[in-house]
């Protein structure tokens, strides 16, 4: 019986009835292959739903609609964008080795942008992405509202139909209509079923919307509505390590019994993982504050919404509240809003701890329902708003604060009236005194 050649397993070796008694011929040597490129694995969503490619293998997104290209295999990933003249431009959200998530706009008067994505991973595995992006305002979308109520709502938005929805956390839904405003200025008037008022209107900004819409009054029976100033952002930071700062805050109260402010300095460290509160009614630097005053707080993600921060006691990891942190010009600003835990509903808004008050122009909007322009020079702050065909100035002293205090914070007063006065680049912030007559009195404005 002849026996079979196994030294190689890859070889051919004329094994059983090789034919004719020649014992098989020569060995043939195995030419190396290269295995076959796999592609990197992804999953890639749409405004938070799972999306496909259609026919054509290309993605359909509308502009500003979030899309997030997702490693599905854990793997690291290089992401490498498209640079063609004539691609949608894309606008960073968030990007890691795991995740990509971007928006797009179409810079394309007529007719749709195209945008390639391709993602490397190891073992010379990529994948390429093909996205279509429509024609459309870039500003159209779901935004998260931070409302001087005292509530966080959601905003769905529609330039190019000149239409809004309002939801609030219960469902409770209303609509309303928009009119640009007869300059180029970018301002809308807003007609809502909710409030008559001239004084309702907003401003879109990219990611980000400043405006008074009608929200519900709290701890009042029946429910009303009126004008309320809000911010709403689809900008919020996503990585807790890039949640460090210092912020000037600035939060109103409404409880059954009244309306009332808190002003202070916090910051957050350690990654992202630590808030530090100054609880002291005199207003110092975070450094400052008095160890007895200083309020620590763990921070984590909250896994219902991303972008959403829980900030817990570092004693007993009870829920003080949520936060949020929005790009906003390029400045990172604190928003939080909702029911706290003294039984009141709270809007807090958190400007970069600055190292002095540079002078401005703005237009902007009251919790007192009133449409503003404030002029700030030198020591001078002068508000006028305008209630109707009412208009009423106020000529406020702008002071520093004492060494102690923060830089970037202003007094502001006039008689007996005292406020707080604070800005980034893009808002500004007036905010009455705690324990005074203005207190729970906020003006919201929009840096010219």
């Amino acid at each position: 019986m002849a026996l079979c050649a196994t030294a190689l397993a890859a070889v051919i070796a004329g094994c059983g009835g090789g034919g004719g008694g020649g014992g098989g011929g020569l060995p043939f040597a195995v030419v190396p292959q290269t295995p076959a490129e796999s592609e990197a694995k992804l999953s890639v969503e749409v405004d938070g739903s799972a999306a496909n490619p259609d026919g054509a293998g290309k993605y359909q997104v509308a502009p500003g609609q979030l899309v997030t290209v997702k490693s599905s295999d854990g793997s690291e990933i290089t992401w490498t964008a498209d640079s063609r003249d004539g691609a949608a431009q894309r606008v960073e959200v968030d990007t890691s080795g795991s995740q990509w998530l971007s928006r797009f706009k179409n810079p394309n008067a007529t007719g749709s942008a195209e945008f390639k994505l391709t993602a490397s991973a190891s073992g010379n595995r990529r994948k390429e992405l093909s996205f279509s992006v429509g024609n459309g305002d870039y500003r159209n979308g779901r935004y998260t509202v931070y409302a001087a109520n005292g509530s966080r709502q959601v905003l769905a938005i529609d330039f190019d139909k000149a239409t809004y929805t309002l939801t609030d956390t219960a469902g409770d839904a209303s609509s309303g209509t928009l009119t640009a405003g007869a300059s180029s200025d970018g301002y809308w008037k807003v007609q809502s079923s909710r409030s008559k008022s001239s004084v309702l209107a907003l401003r879109g900004l990219g990611d980000n919307i400043v405006g008074s819409l009608p929200f519900a009054v709290g701890y009042k029976s029946p429910t009303t509505y009126e004008p309320f100033p809000f911010i709403a952002s689809r900008a919020l930071v996503l990585q807790q390590g890039k949640l460090d700062g210092t912020y000037d805050r600035g939060r109103i109260d409404y409880s059954a019994t009244g309306k009332e402010s808190t002003i202070t300095q916090i910051q957050v460290s350690g990654g992202g993982k630590v808030m530090k509160q100054c609880l002291s009614l005199t207003v110092y630097k975070i450094e400052r504050c008095p160890s007895a005053d200083v309020s620590v707080s763990n921070i984590e993600p909250d896994p219902q919404q991303p972008g959403l921060w829980m900030m817990k006691s570092a004693v007993d990891g009870s829920l003080f509240g949520r936060f949020a942190l929005a790009d906003f010009g390029g400045e990172t600003v604190y928003l939080s809003a909702g029911p706290s835990t003294y039984n009141s509903q709270v809007l807090a808004v958190g400007v970069p701890a600055a190292l002095d008050y540079a002078d401005f122009s703005s237009r902007g909007w009251s919790a007192d329902g009133s449409t503003d322009v404030a002029v700030a020079a030198g020591s001078k702050y002068t508000l006028s708003t305008s209630i109707g065909a009412i208009t009423t100035q106020a000529d406020l002293t702008l002071a520093p604060q004492p060494s102690y205090g923060p830089l970037g914070m202003r007094s502001a007063t006039q008689g007996g009236d005292a406020y707080v006065a604070m800005r980034s680049k893009r808002l500004e912030l007036l905010i009455g005194e705690r324990g005074t007559a203005k207190a729970g009195f906020l003006h919201l404005g929009l840096v010219d």
